[in-house]
């Protein structure tokens, strides 16, 4: 059975993949539940991920609002 691990620090997630763990960070999260069909709004969770203190890059930001279709 394969298992999936949330981590977003960059060395953390080199470390698990080089482990052969399969990892995803909290936006793959966010687009994991909104792909279910939670009733979630990607620019909405990114917006208060930010507001505490949550540091994430334009790029991760782009793809996000690109895979939620916002």
């Amino acid at each position: 059975m394969a298992s999936l691990w949330s981590i977003d620090e960059t060395v953390g997630r080199r470390f698990a993949r080089l482990s052969g763990l399969t990892v995803t960070g909290a936006i793959g999260i966010l687009l994991c539940a909104k792909s279910l069909g939670y009733p979630l709004f990607m620019a909405e969770a990114i917006r208060r991920m930010r507001e505490r203190g949550i540091w994430l890059s334009s790029k991760v930001v782009e793809f996000a609002l690109r895979e939620a279709g916002e």
